[in-house]
Formats: structure tokens, sequence, C-alpha cells
């Protein structure tokens, strides 16, 4: 079946635009569609794409840790190119009617590797730059603070379910505007370019340690109270 543009926007839902970034929504999702439409016309699934995805993320922190300066801006790019793809295998998947659990759970599992790819690449980039070797550390904290967060909500959703997401919407909204999907993936181009990446590292480190805290207070106190609930709901 041949698909065009405008299968492809349409299969995008309501909810799905509100929950994006701005990244995402005016400069991602545009360049997802035609790449959307090559893809389909090749042949490819979403879950072949969310691979593909994965090796762009590895390899693009790859070149990003490297000296000088046409590797690295290399890396940057094709870190950038994963947004991209990360938008294309839920494109492909709306649109032909295939999404299912395995994807959901690849796409999951790619995002976590390209945030663990960028943390760490940055840290090494500016560490062969300073000789800062604390700044690996600060990555390496990120990068923990970032999965710690999202194990912790990925448990409340399967103790709540679908009640979870509102849970911790503003937060979600929050990053996905900074994340790898917003706008922390072109800033890595600007900083590559005009110097400060040290200050990408320190905005990272505050906000997904922040971000993690704040995210499982919020999530205990929840489950806490859901719990009380139950409890009293037994006994009455």
């Amino acid at each position: 079946m041949a698909y065009t543009f405008r299968d492809i926007i349409d299969s995008l839902p309501p909810e799905k635009r509100q929950q994006d970034g701005l990244w995402t929504r005016f400069v991602l999702r545009p360049l997802s569609i035609p790449i959307t439409w090559l893809a389909l016309a090749l042949g490819l699934s979403a879950n072949g794409v969310s691979y593909i995805s994965v090796i762009f993320s590895l390899t693009g922190g790859v070149l990003f840790s490297l000296e000088g300066f046409a590797l690295p801006l290399w890396g940057a790019i094709i870190l950038n190119m994963f947004s991209i793809l990360d938008c294309v295998d839920g494109n492909i998947a709306r649109v032909t009617k295939t999404a299912g659990p395995w994807g959901g759970w690849a796409d999951a599992v790619m995002g976590f590797i390209a945030y663990t790819a960028v943390f760490l690449s940055t840290g090494i980039y500016v560490y062969l730059r300073t000789g800062w070797w604390w700044i690996l550390v600060l990555t390496a904290l990120t990068s923990s603070a970032n999965l710690l967060t999202r194990v912790a909500y990925q448990i409340y959703k399967n103790i709540e379910g679908k009640t979870a997401h509102g849970s911790v919407s503003f937060e979600r909204k929050l990053a996905e505007n900074v994340g790898v999907t917003g706008f922390l993936m072109p800033a890595l181009i600007i900083c590559h370019f005009s110097g400060g990446m040290e200050y990408i590292i320190a905005f990272n480190l505050l906000f997904y340690l922040g971000g993690c805290a704040a995210t499982i207070f919020k999530l205990a106190k929840k489950a806490n109270l859901a719990g009380k609930s139950r409890k009293e709901s037994c006994q009455t």
C-alpha cells in the first residue's frame, strides 16, 4: 500500500501533538514526514527504523567523543538525525497500524541508550579539551539520574496503569523540551562551534538530578495516598 504525506500527518493523534515539545513540533515532526514516506517506500517497518536509530545514537556518541573538530561535528549531526528517526518509527507504526508492545518497548530502550550516549559523550568531549576528569563523574551522575527517573515512573505506571501519565505530565512536558527530542541536540552543534559545552553539562546535571528527586518524591507521595485510599475502601 502506498502512503501519502497526508496519511502520515493525519495519523498523529491530537493528544500526541499536545505531548510534543516545541522542537519536536516545529522541527522534528515536519522533517520526519518525508523521511517516513521514504522509509515506507523502501518497505522499512517501525521496528526496523528503531534498530537503525540506535546505530545513529551510538555512532553519534562515539564520534562526538573524539578529538578534533570535524568528527565531533559529524557526531552532533548524527545525534540530531537520531532525534528525527525517533519520530519516524512512531509515524510508521501509526500510519500502518502496526503499533504493539514490542515496538513500544524497543522504542523506549532506544531512547534510554540515546540519552546515555549523549550524556557520556559530552563528558568525554569536555574532558579531552580541558583535562577535567571529574566532568566524567558529573555526566555519569546525570545519566544515572535520568535512568532512575524513568525506572521509577515505569514502576509506578505498572502499578497505577492509565492514571499514571497525568501524575508527572508537567515533568514529561519539560523533559520533552530539553531532552534528546528537544533543544539538547541542536545545542550540541551550537556549543561545538561557540564553546560552552560545560554549561550544557551543568544544566543537564541540575535538571536531571533535580527532576529525579522531584519525580520520585511526587510518585512516592501519590503511591502512598493511593495505598491508604485502597486500604480504607477495603475496610468499609
